[in-house]
């Protein structure tokens, strides 16, 4: 299955992936997928959010372009990252294909 095909399925099922990105290693809950300027990429929760009161999440949201995304893999007994992007992370996808719902 495809980058692609993979993450949306991670969105439709709202469930966390591994996989690299500039050669590191990241966990990550994605929200959206689509394209900035005609190139497909991912808005993404990158990093863990422990879904305990009080525990702030130890992540960051990104826009990352799908050509740069390896050895991707779905995680679906991790903790989904429930939270919203801010105004600033949505606006790297210029065009949405699929969003969680």
């Amino acid at each position: 299955m495809s980058v692609h095909d993979s993450l949306r399925e991670a969105i439709q099922k709202k469930v966390v992936v591994g996989f690299t990105f500039d050669e590191k290693n990241y966990v990550g809950s994605p929200h959206a997928l689509g394209e900035t300027d005609g190139v497909a990429h991912v808005l993404i929760y990158r990093g863990e959010d422990a879904h305990e009161k009080g525990v702030a999440p130890t992540g960051q949201w990104s826009c990352l372009p799908l050509t740069d995304i390896s050895d991707l893999r779905l995680l679906p007994s991790e903790p989904f990252h429930v939270g919203h992007p801010d105004a600033h992370a949505l606006k790297g996808l210029h065009k949405v294909e699929i969003r969680v719902a």
